[in-house]
Protein backbone atom coordinates (compact mmCIF):
# COMPACT_ATOMS: atom_id res chain seq x y z
CA UNK A 1 0.00 0.00 0.00
CA UNK A 2 2.94 2.54 0.66
CA UNK A 3 4.96 1.69 -2.60
CA UNK A 4 1.13 2.75 -4.60
CA UNK A 5 0.88 5.49 -2.67
CA UNK A 6 4.48 6.67 -3.23
CA UNK A 7 3.74 6.10 -6.96
CA UNK A 8 0.68 8.50 -6.83
CA UNK A 9 1.20 11.24 -4.67
CA UNK A 10 5.47 11.18 -4.51
CA UNK A 11 5.93 10.69 -8.18
CA UNK A 12 8.17 12.56 -9.99
CA UNK A 13 6.94 11.62 -13.54
CA UNK A 14 3.40 12.46 -13.07
CA UNK A 15 4.50 15.71 -11.62
CA UNK A 16 6.56 16.49 -14.46
CA UNK A 17 4.15 15.49 -16.86
CA UNK A 18 1.43 17.54 -15.08
CA UNK A 19 3.39 20.93 -15.57
CA UNK A 20 4.40 20.49 -19.25
CA UNK A 21 1.06 19.46 -20.44
CA UNK A 22 -1.35 21.43 -18.04
CA UNK A 23 1.00 24.58 -18.33
CA UNK A 24 1.24 24.91 -22.15
CA UNK A 25 -0.93 26.13 -24.89
CA UNK A 26 -1.54 22.97 -26.40
CA UNK A 27 -3.86 21.75 -23.23
CA UNK A 28 -5.84 25.05 -23.75
CA UNK A 29 -5.99 25.08 -27.56
CA UNK A 30 -6.90 21.23 -27.76
CA UNK A 31 -9.77 21.71 -24.78
CA UNK A 32 -11.15 25.06 -26.83
CA UNK A 33 -10.94 23.02 -30.07
CA UNK A 34 -12.63 20.11 -28.46
CA UNK A 35 -16.05 22.05 -26.92
CA UNK A 36 -16.01 24.15 -30.23
CA UNK A 37 -16.56 21.09 -31.99
CA UNK A 38 -18.98 19.99 -29.72
CA UNK A 39 -20.95 22.89 -29.21
CA UNK A 40 -21.30 22.84 -33.13
CA UNK A 41 -22.62 19.20 -33.09
CA UNK A 42 -24.88 20.58 -30.52
CA UNK A 43 -25.94 23.36 -32.75
CA UNK A 44 -26.55 21.64 -35.77
CA UNK A 45 -28.50 18.49 -33.80
CA UNK A 46 -30.80 21.15 -32.43
CA UNK A 47 -31.45 22.99 -35.68
CA UNK A 48 -32.30 19.34 -37.50
CA UNK A 49 -34.15 17.68 -34.78
CA UNK A 50 -36.11 20.82 -32.55
CA UNK A 51 -39.48 21.38 -32.89
CA UNK A 52 -40.76 24.74 -34.03
CA UNK A 53 -41.54 26.53 -30.71
CA UNK A 54 -45.09 27.52 -32.93
CA UNK A 55 -45.59 24.37 -32.79
CA UNK A 56 -48.94 22.86 -30.80
CA UNK A 57 -48.10 21.22 -27.84
CA UNK A 58 -48.83 17.81 -28.32
CA UNK A 59 -47.82 13.77 -28.24
CA UNK A 60 -46.28 14.45 -31.90
CA UNK A 61 -44.15 17.61 -30.10
CA UNK A 62 -43.18 15.80 -27.20
CA UNK A 63 -41.73 12.80 -29.22
CA UNK A 64 -39.80 14.92 -31.14
CA UNK A 65 -38.45 16.92 -28.25
CA UNK A 66 -37.42 13.39 -26.73
CA UNK A 67 -36.11 12.53 -30.26
CA UNK A 68 -34.08 15.81 -30.34
CA UNK A 69 -32.16 14.79 -26.48
CA UNK A 70 -31.46 11.33 -27.89
CA UNK A 71 -29.76 12.71 -31.13
CA UNK A 72 -27.74 15.66 -29.27
CA UNK A 73 -26.78 12.97 -26.47
CA UNK A 74 -25.80 10.45 -29.40
CA UNK A 75 -23.31 12.97 -30.52
CA UNK A 76 -21.81 13.98 -27.91
CA UNK A 77 -21.06 10.49 -27.10
CA UNK A 78 -19.33 9.75 -30.59
CA UNK A 79 -17.14 12.91 -30.60
CA UNK A 80 -15.95 11.70 -26.89
CA UNK A 81 -15.48 8.45 -28.11
CA UNK A 82 -13.07 9.30 -31.01
CA UNK A 83 -11.40 11.17 -28.27
CA UNK A 84 -11.08 8.66 -26.04
CA UNK A 85 -10.07 5.63 -29.47
CA UNK A 86 -8.04 7.97 -30.86
CA UNK A 87 -6.29 10.70 -28.81
CA UNK A 88 -5.84 8.72 -25.43
CA UNK A 89 -3.46 5.88 -26.99
CA UNK A 90 -1.93 8.07 -29.09
CA UNK A 91 -0.64 10.28 -26.20
CA UNK A 92 0.66 7.41 -24.21
CA UNK A 93 2.38 5.94 -27.12
CA UNK A 94 4.73 8.85 -27.59
CA UNK A 95 5.75 9.21 -24.19
CA UNK A 96 8.07 6.16 -23.96
CA UNK A 97 9.00 6.68 -27.72
CA UNK A 98 9.65 10.12 -26.95
CA UNK A 99 12.51 9.49 -24.35
CA UNK A 100 13.87 7.03 -26.84
CA UNK A 101 14.06 9.52 -29.44
CA UNK A 102 15.52 12.28 -27.06
CA UNK A 103 18.27 10.14 -25.93
CA UNK A 104 17.66 10.84 -22.40
CA UNK A 105 15.50 7.46 -21.44
CA UNK A 106 19.04 5.69 -20.32
CA UNK A 107 19.24 8.50 -18.08
CA UNK A 108 15.93 7.56 -16.41
CA UNK A 109 17.49 4.07 -15.74
CA UNK A 110 20.02 5.21 -13.94
CA UNK A 111 18.18 6.84 -11.60
CA UNK A 112 15.93 5.58 -8.53
CA UNK A 113 12.61 5.64 -10.35
CA UNK A 114 11.04 1.93 -10.59
CA UNK A 115 9.49 0.84 -14.20
CA UNK A 116 6.26 1.30 -11.85
CA UNK A 117 6.88 4.39 -10.88
CA UNK A 118 7.60 5.52 -14.77
CA UNK A 119 5.05 3.57 -15.82
CA UNK A 120 1.88 4.74 -13.51
CA UNK A 121 3.46 8.65 -13.99
CA UNK A 122 2.30 8.30 -17.80
CA UNK A 123 -0.63 6.71 -17.09
CA UNK A 124 -2.21 9.21 -14.40
CA UNK A 125 -1.46 12.21 -16.42
CA UNK A 126 -2.97 11.36 -19.37
CA UNK A 127 -5.70 9.79 -17.71
CA UNK A 128 -6.24 13.20 -15.81
CA UNK A 129 -6.50 14.86 -19.51
CA UNK A 130 -8.99 12.55 -20.65
CA UNK A 131 -11.03 12.92 -17.74
CA UNK A 132 -10.78 16.37 -17.78
CA UNK A 133 -11.85 16.39 -21.37
CA UNK A 134 -14.95 14.00 -20.63
CA UNK A 135 -16.15 16.58 -17.58
CA UNK A 136 -15.85 19.51 -20.10
CA UNK A 137 -18.85 17.95 -22.11
CA UNK A 138 -21.51 18.18 -18.82
CA UNK A 139 -22.69 21.21 -19.85
CA UNK A 140 -23.48 20.70 -23.26
CA UNK A 141 -24.98 17.01 -21.80
CA UNK A 142 -27.47 18.88 -19.63
CA UNK A 143 -28.94 20.11 -22.47
CA UNK A 144 -30.91 16.58 -22.96
CA UNK A 145 -32.32 16.83 -19.56
CA UNK A 146 -34.23 19.72 -21.07
CA UNK A 147 -35.36 17.82 -24.03
CA UNK A 148 -36.14 14.07 -22.32
CA UNK A 149 -35.51 10.73 -23.75
CA UNK A 150 -32.31 10.67 -21.77
CA UNK A 151 -31.68 9.57 -18.44
CA UNK A 152 -29.14 10.64 -15.70
CA UNK A 153 -28.21 7.19 -15.39
CA UNK A 154 -27.60 6.91 -19.30
CA UNK A 155 -25.07 9.80 -19.34
CA UNK A 156 -23.39 8.40 -15.96
CA UNK A 157 -23.07 5.30 -17.50
CA UNK A 158 -21.43 6.50 -20.63
CA UNK A 159 -19.67 8.36 -19.23
CA UNK A 160 -17.93 5.47 -16.74
CA UNK A 161 -17.56 3.27 -20.50
CA UNK A 162 -15.76 6.17 -21.83
CA UNK A 163 -13.32 6.51 -18.91
CA UNK A 164 -13.15 3.25 -18.47
CA UNK A 165 -12.17 2.77 -22.35
CA UNK A 166 -9.55 5.52 -21.96
CA UNK A 167 -8.25 3.75 -19.33
CA UNK A 168 -7.25 0.47 -20.85
CA UNK A 169 -6.32 2.00 -24.18
CA UNK A 170 -3.93 4.51 -22.14
CA UNK A 171 -2.29 1.38 -20.81
CA UNK A 172 -2.54 -0.15 -24.43
CA UNK A 173 -0.56 2.69 -25.63
CA UNK A 174 2.41 2.57 -23.06
CA UNK A 175 2.71 -1.07 -23.53
CA UNK A 176 3.29 -0.68 -27.31
CA UNK A 177 5.54 2.33 -26.31
CA UNK A 178 8.11 0.38 -24.18
CA UNK A 179 8.47 -2.19 -26.86
CA UNK A 180 8.76 0.30 -29.70
CA UNK A 181 11.52 3.14 -30.76
CA UNK A 182 9.73 5.50 -32.90
CA UNK A 183 6.62 7.42 -31.98
CA UNK A 184 4.98 7.33 -35.37
CA UNK A 185 5.75 3.54 -35.61
CA UNK A 186 3.77 3.27 -31.94
CA UNK A 187 1.35 5.23 -33.02
CA UNK A 188 0.47 3.64 -36.34
CA UNK A 189 0.59 -0.11 -34.38
CA UNK A 190 -2.02 1.31 -31.92
CA UNK A 191 -4.52 2.98 -34.40
CA UNK A 192 -4.06 -0.30 -36.67
CA UNK A 193 -5.05 -2.25 -33.54
CA UNK A 194 -7.88 -0.36 -32.46
CA UNK A 195 -9.79 -0.34 -35.70
CA UNK A 196 -8.91 -3.97 -36.48
CA UNK A 197 -10.72 -4.68 -33.17
CA UNK A 198 -13.36 -2.42 -33.37
CA UNK A 199 -14.27 -4.32 -36.97
CA UNK A 200 -12.94 -7.64 -36.26
CA UNK A 201 -15.33 -7.44 -32.81
CA UNK A 202 -18.70 -6.36 -34.99
CA UNK A 203 -17.84 -9.08 -37.60
CA UNK A 204 -17.12 -11.99 -34.52
CA UNK A 205 -20.64 -10.14 -32.70
CA UNK A 206 -22.46 -10.69 -35.49
CA UNK A 207 -21.23 -14.30 -36.55
CA UNK A 208 -21.46 -15.22 -33.33
CA UNK A 209 -25.30 -13.93 -33.18
CA UNK A 210 -25.94 -16.02 -36.49
CA UNK A 211 -24.32 -19.18 -34.63
CA UNK A 212 -25.85 -19.29 -31.73
CA UNK A 213 -29.27 -18.26 -33.21
CA UNK A 214 -31.50 -15.49 -31.37
CA UNK A 215 -29.68 -12.83 -32.98
CA UNK A 216 -27.69 -10.11 -31.42
CA UNK A 217 -30.58 -9.37 -28.96
CA UNK A 218 -30.17 -13.11 -27.54
CA UNK A 219 -26.58 -13.02 -27.42
CA UNK A 220 -26.13 -9.37 -25.70
CA UNK A 221 -28.31 -11.46 -23.00
CA UNK A 222 -26.05 -13.89 -22.97
CA UNK A 223 -23.04 -11.70 -22.51
CA UNK A 224 -24.97 -9.82 -20.00
CA UNK A 225 -25.58 -13.07 -17.93
CA UNK A 226 -21.64 -13.89 -17.97
CA UNK A 227 -20.97 -10.17 -16.79
CA UNK A 228 -23.41 -10.32 -13.87
CA UNK A 229 -22.98 -13.67 -12.20
CA UNK A 230 -24.86 -14.42 -9.18
CA UNK A 231 -26.94 -11.01 -8.84
CA UNK A 232 -23.52 -9.20 -9.15
CA UNK A 233 -24.32 -5.48 -10.06
CA UNK A 234 -23.41 -4.64 -14.01
CA UNK A 235 -21.47 -1.60 -13.14
CA UNK A 236 -19.48 -3.39 -10.43
CA UNK A 237 -18.30 -6.13 -12.91
CA UNK A 238 -17.44 -4.02 -15.87
CA UNK A 239 -15.59 -1.85 -13.34
CA UNK A 240 -13.26 -5.37 -12.13
CA UNK A 241 -12.94 -6.40 -15.50
CA UNK A 242 -11.84 -2.65 -16.96
CA UNK A 243 -9.42 -2.48 -14.12
CA UNK A 244 -8.33 -6.28 -14.62
CA UNK A 245 -7.50 -5.39 -18.45
CA UNK A 246 -5.65 -1.91 -17.56
CA UNK A 247 -3.53 -3.71 -14.81
CA UNK A 248 -2.17 -6.43 -17.37
CA UNK A 249 -1.38 -3.71 -20.11
CA UNK A 250 0.49 -1.77 -17.11
CA UNK A 251 2.18 -4.94 -15.87
CA UNK A 252 2.92 -5.67 -19.28
CA UNK A 253 4.26 -2.42 -20.05
CA UNK A 254 6.33 -2.28 -16.63
CA UNK A 255 7.77 -5.58 -17.53
CA UNK A 256 9.28 -4.41 -21.19
CA UNK A 257 10.02 -1.03 -20.24
CA UNK A 258 14.03 -1.76 -19.78
CA UNK A 259 14.32 -4.81 -21.48
CA UNK A 260 11.77 -5.49 -23.92
CA UNK A 261 13.80 -8.41 -25.76
CA UNK A 262 15.22 -10.28 -23.22
CA UNK A 263 12.32 -10.13 -20.74
CA UNK A 264 8.71 -12.07 -20.83
CA UNK A 265 6.11 -10.87 -20.94
CA UNK A 266 4.43 -12.33 -17.59
CA UNK A 267 6.34 -14.39 -15.35
CA UNK A 268 5.42 -18.07 -14.20
CA UNK A 269 3.42 -16.92 -10.93
CA UNK A 270 2.16 -13.72 -12.74
CA UNK A 271 0.51 -16.23 -15.65
CA UNK A 272 -0.98 -18.30 -13.09
CA UNK A 273 -2.51 -15.65 -11.04
CA UNK A 274 -4.06 -14.40 -14.09
CA UNK A 275 -5.28 -17.44 -15.40
CA UNK A 276 -7.02 -18.39 -12.07
CA UNK A 277 -8.91 -14.91 -12.27
CA UNK A 278 -10.29 -15.93 -15.23
CA UNK A 279 -11.08 -19.67 -14.80
CA UNK A 280 -11.49 -19.79 -11.07
CA UNK A 281 -14.90 -17.86 -11.53
CA UNK A 282 -16.35 -19.73 -14.64
CA UNK A 283 -15.96 -22.76 -12.57
CA UNK A 284 -17.90 -21.73 -9.40
CA UNK A 285 -20.46 -20.03 -11.89
CA UNK A 286 -20.98 -23.33 -13.29
CA UNK A 287 -21.32 -25.41 -10.42
CA UNK A 288 -24.76 -27.43 -10.55
CA UNK A 289 -26.08 -25.26 -13.38
CA UNK A 290 -27.53 -26.26 -16.68
CA UNK A 291 -25.07 -23.75 -19.20
CA UNK A 292 -26.03 -22.77 -22.61
CA UNK A 293 -23.48 -23.52 -25.66
CA UNK A 294 -22.70 -19.93 -25.57
CA UNK A 295 -21.62 -19.86 -21.86
CA UNK A 296 -19.52 -22.95 -22.51
CA UNK A 297 -17.86 -21.89 -25.34
CA UNK A 298 -16.49 -18.63 -23.57
CA UNK A 299 -14.87 -21.15 -21.20
CA UNK A 300 -13.41 -23.25 -23.25
CA UNK A 301 -12.39 -20.42 -25.64
CA UNK A 302 -10.83 -18.59 -22.82
CA UNK A 303 -8.67 -21.60 -21.54
CA UNK A 304 -7.46 -22.21 -24.99
CA UNK A 305 -6.12 -18.55 -25.45
CA UNK A 306 -4.48 -18.68 -22.24
CA UNK A 307 -3.00 -22.20 -23.58
CA UNK A 308 -1.63 -20.18 -26.90
CA UNK A 309 -0.19 -17.26 -24.44
CA UNK A 310 1.71 -19.65 -22.79
CA UNK A 311 2.76 -20.66 -25.62
CA UNK A 312 3.81 -17.48 -27.40
CA UNK A 313 5.52 -16.40 -23.39
CA UNK A 314 6.98 -18.97 -22.19
CA UNK A 315 8.03 -21.40 -25.25
CA UNK A 316 10.30 -18.58 -26.73
CA UNK A 317 13.24 -17.67 -24.84
CA UNK A 318 17.09 -17.33 -24.55
CA UNK A 319 18.39 -20.40 -25.79
CA UNK A 320 21.09 -21.16 -23.44
CA UNK A 321 19.77 -20.40 -19.93
CA UNK A 322 16.17 -19.43 -20.62
CA UNK A 323 14.40 -17.42 -17.39
CA UNK A 324 15.62 -19.86 -14.57
CA UNK A 325 17.09 -18.87 -11.15
CA UNK A 326 20.72 -18.15 -11.62
CA UNK A 327 21.78 -19.07 -8.09
CA UNK A 328 20.08 -21.98 -7.88
CA UNK A 329 21.87 -23.37 -11.00
CA UNK A 330 25.42 -22.23 -10.05
CA UNK A 331 24.67 -24.75 -6.45
CA UNK A 332 23.36 -27.65 -8.29
CA UNK A 333 25.12 -28.62 -11.26
CA UNK A 334 22.87 -31.22 -12.20
CA UNK A 335 19.77 -29.06 -13.01
CA UNK A 336 22.15 -26.43 -15.78
CA UNK A 337 20.99 -28.59 -18.47
CA UNK A 338 17.11 -28.27 -17.70
CA UNK A 339 14.76 -25.43 -18.22
CA UNK A 340 12.16 -25.03 -15.60
CA UNK A 341 9.79 -24.11 -18.46
CA UNK A 342 9.23 -27.00 -19.54
CA UNK A 343 7.87 -28.77 -15.87
CA UNK A 344 5.80 -25.50 -15.82
CA UNK A 345 4.17 -26.17 -19.28
CA UNK A 346 3.65 -29.46 -18.25
CA UNK A 347 1.63 -28.70 -15.25
CA UNK A 348 -0.35 -26.25 -17.10
CA UNK A 349 -1.53 -28.55 -19.50
CA UNK A 350 -2.58 -31.00 -16.75
CA UNK A 351 -4.49 -27.84 -15.22
CA UNK A 352 -6.54 -27.37 -18.58
CA UNK A 353 -7.13 -31.03 -18.53
CA UNK A 354 -8.43 -30.81 -15.26
CA UNK A 355 -10.32 -27.64 -15.70
CA UNK A 356 -12.43 -28.95 -18.57
CA UNK A 357 -13.03 -31.93 -16.95
CA UNK A 358 -14.32 -30.35 -14.03
CA UNK A 359 -15.93 -27.73 -15.63
CA UNK A 360 -17.73 -30.51 -17.63
CA UNK A 361 -18.69 -32.91 -14.43
CA UNK A 362 -19.96 -29.52 -12.24
CA UNK A 363 -22.10 -28.41 -14.56
CA UNK A 364 -25.86 -30.13 -14.89
CA UNK A 365 -25.93 -30.15 -18.39
CA UNK A 366 -24.71 -28.24 -21.39
CA UNK A 367 -27.45 -27.62 -23.75
CA UNK A 368 -27.39 -28.85 -27.07
CA UNK A 369 -23.72 -29.66 -27.21
CA UNK A 370 -23.27 -33.18 -28.99
CA UNK A 371 -22.25 -36.01 -26.78
CA UNK A 372 -18.39 -36.64 -26.50
CA UNK A 373 -17.41 -33.66 -27.72
CA UNK A 374 -15.00 -33.40 -24.49
CA UNK A 375 -12.90 -36.63 -25.52
CA UNK A 376 -12.35 -34.98 -28.75
CA UNK A 377 -11.83 -31.56 -27.77
CA UNK A 378 -9.73 -32.23 -24.81
CA UNK A 379 -6.76 -35.03 -26.75
CA UNK A 380 -6.45 -32.17 -30.02
CA UNK A 381 -6.77 -29.21 -27.36
CA UNK A 382 -3.66 -30.66 -25.49
CA UNK A 383 -1.75 -31.98 -28.19
CA UNK A 384 -1.92 -29.07 -30.50
CA UNK A 385 -0.71 -27.24 -27.28
CA UNK A 386 2.00 -29.20 -26.75
CA UNK A 387 3.33 -29.43 -30.37
CA UNK A 388 3.20 -25.41 -30.71
CA UNK A 389 5.36 -25.13 -27.28
CA UNK A 390 7.87 -27.79 -28.89
CA UNK A 391 7.85 -25.81 -32.04
CA UNK A 392 8.44 -22.05 -29.93
CA UNK A 393 11.69 -23.98 -28.34
CA UNK A 394 12.78 -25.09 -32.05
CA UNK A 395 11.99 -21.71 -33.29
CA UNK A 396 14.25 -20.54 -30.20
CA UNK A 397 17.14 -22.57 -31.33
CA UNK A 398 17.17 -20.93 -35.18
CA UNK A 399 16.85 -17.19 -33.92
CA UNK A 400 18.75 -15.30 -32.03
CA UNK A 401 16.14 -12.65 -30.13
CA UNK A 402 12.55 -13.82 -28.63
CA UNK A 403 10.93 -11.47 -30.64
CA UNK A 404 11.97 -13.91 -33.69
CA UNK A 405 10.94 -17.49 -32.17
CA UNK A 406 7.38 -15.22 -31.58
CA UNK A 407 6.93 -14.23 -34.82
CA UNK A 408 7.75 -17.73 -36.02
CA UNK A 409 5.67 -19.63 -33.93
CA UNK A 410 2.97 -17.14 -34.48
CA UNK A 411 2.65 -17.57 -38.04
CA UNK A 412 2.96 -21.36 -38.08
CA UNK A 413 -0.35 -20.82 -35.21
CA UNK A 414 -2.00 -18.91 -37.78
CA UNK A 415 -1.60 -20.74 -40.79
CA UNK A 416 -2.62 -24.14 -39.19
CA UNK A 417 -5.20 -22.40 -37.11
CA UNK A 418 -6.43 -20.58 -39.46
CA UNK A 419 -5.69 -20.67 -43.23
CA UNK A 420 -5.71 -24.24 -43.42
CA UNK A 421 -9.27 -25.08 -41.91
CA UNK A 422 -9.98 -22.15 -44.27
CA UNK A 423 -8.56 -24.25 -46.88
CA UNK A 424 -10.41 -27.13 -45.79
CA UNK A 425 -13.98 -25.20 -45.90
CA UNK A 426 -13.30 -24.37 -49.46
CA UNK A 427 -12.14 -28.13 -50.34
CA UNK A 428 -15.94 -29.13 -48.72
CA UNK A 429 -17.51 -26.47 -50.86
CA UNK A 430 -16.02 -27.01 -54.04
CA UNK A 431 -15.31 -31.16 -53.66
CA UNK A 432 -18.21 -32.94 -51.12
CA UNK A 433 -16.74 -35.75 -52.07
CA UNK A 434 -13.21 -35.36 -50.55
CA UNK A 435 -15.20 -34.44 -46.37
CA UNK A 436 -12.58 -37.01 -45.31
CA UNK A 437 -9.66 -34.47 -46.28
CA UNK A 438 -11.78 -31.62 -45.24
CA UNK A 439 -12.96 -32.51 -42.40
CA UNK A 440 -8.80 -33.25 -41.41
CA UNK A 441 -8.22 -29.85 -42.15
CA UNK A 442 -10.65 -27.86 -40.57
CA UNK A 443 -10.19 -29.32 -37.17
CA UNK A 444 -6.35 -29.12 -37.34
CA UNK A 445 -7.63 -25.71 -35.46
CA UNK A 446 -9.56 -26.34 -31.74
CA UNK A 447 -11.36 -22.93 -32.37
CA UNK A 448 -12.55 -24.03 -35.13
CA UNK A 449 -13.14 -27.76 -33.63
CA UNK A 450 -15.14 -25.79 -30.60
CA UNK A 451 -17.24 -23.43 -32.73
CA UNK A 452 -18.33 -26.58 -35.27
CA UNK A 453 -19.08 -28.90 -32.07
CA UNK A 454 -20.29 -26.11 -29.33
CA UNK A 455 -21.91 -23.36 -31.35
CA UNK A 456 -23.43 -25.62 -34.30
CA UNK A 457 -24.09 -29.24 -32.47
CA UNK A 458 -26.50 -30.11 -36.00
CA UNK A 459 -23.65 -28.98 -38.49
CA UNK A 460 -20.97 -31.07 -36.23
CA UNK A 461 -23.49 -34.43 -36.04
CA UNK A 462 -24.18 -34.05 -39.78
CA UNK A 463 -20.60 -33.53 -40.67
CA UNK A 464 -20.20 -36.80 -38.73
CA UNK A 465 -16.20 -38.35 -37.91
CA UNK A 466 -16.06 -40.40 -40.91
CA UNK A 467 -12.47 -42.32 -41.34
CA UNK A 468 -11.61 -40.94 -37.31
CA UNK A 469 -10.71 -37.79 -38.42
CA UNK A 470 -10.43 -36.76 -34.81
CA UNK A 471 -7.60 -39.70 -34.01
CA UNK A 472 -5.75 -38.66 -37.06
CA UNK A 473 -5.94 -34.82 -36.42
CA UNK A 474 -4.11 -36.04 -32.20
CA UNK A 475 -1.73 -38.45 -34.45
CA UNK A 476 -0.74 -35.62 -36.62
CA UNK A 477 0.06 -33.54 -33.57
CA UNK A 478 2.24 -35.72 -31.58
CA UNK A 479 4.43 -36.61 -34.52
CA UNK A 480 4.55 -33.19 -35.13
CA UNK A 481 5.44 -32.97 -31.36
CA UNK A 482 7.99 -35.88 -31.38
CA UNK A 483 9.88 -34.53 -34.76
CA UNK A 484 10.27 -30.68 -32.88
CA UNK A 485 11.88 -32.40 -29.93
CA UNK A 486 14.14 -34.67 -31.17
CA UNK A 487 15.66 -31.87 -33.65
CA UNK A 488 15.16 -28.31 -31.24
CA UNK A 489 16.42 -30.61 -28.10
CA UNK A 490 19.40 -32.17 -29.72
CA UNK A 491 20.09 -27.99 -31.34
CA UNK A 492 19.76 -26.81 -27.43
CA UNK A 493 21.73 -29.89 -26.25
CA UNK A 494 24.57 -28.94 -28.54
CA UNK A 495 24.45 -24.99 -27.95
CA UNK A 496 24.38 -26.03 -24.04
CA UNK A 497 27.32 -28.06 -24.52
CA UNK A 498 29.99 -25.12 -24.83
CA UNK A 499 28.14 -22.92 -22.71
CA UNK A 500 29.94 -21.84 -19.27
CA UNK A 501 27.56 -21.10 -16.54
CA UNK A 502 31.04 -19.54 -14.71
CA UNK A 503 31.22 -16.79 -16.91
CA UNK A 504 28.30 -16.57 -19.48
CA UNK A 505 25.46 -16.61 -16.79
CA UNK A 506 24.52 -13.92 -15.14
CA UNK A 507 24.15 -13.27 -11.50
CA UNK A 508 21.30 -12.56 -9.50
CA UNK A 509 21.31 -11.30 -6.02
Amino acid sequence: MRAILTNVFDNPILTRELRRRMRGRALIFSIIGYIGLMTLATLMVLMTYSPSVFSTLNTKMLADLANTGSSLFRWITIIQSLLVLVIAPTITAGMTTGEKERKTFDFLRVTTITPWMYVTGCFLSTVFYVGLALICAFPLLSLTFVYGGVTPSSVFSTFGLLLGGSLILSSFGLYVSSIRERTRTAQGVIVFTIFAVLFGGVFLYNKAATVFGGGAGGLAGTISTLLTPGGIPAWLSAAFIIGFITWIFLLLATRKLFEPESTRAFSHWQFLAIAFVLIAPQLLAAHGAVLGEEIALVFYLTGQVLMLIAVLCFGVGRMEVGDEIWHLKRLVPVLRPFDQTVPFLVVLGALWWFSVTKFHNIAAGITSAPAGIMEIFLPISIASFAAMCALARLATSLTVGRSGAGAITASVMIVLWLIVPLIGSALYQLSPDMIGLAQYLIRLSPFILLFDSVGSPEGYAAFGDTMGVNAMVCYTYIALLVGLVVVGEYKRWKRWRGFDYHYDMPART
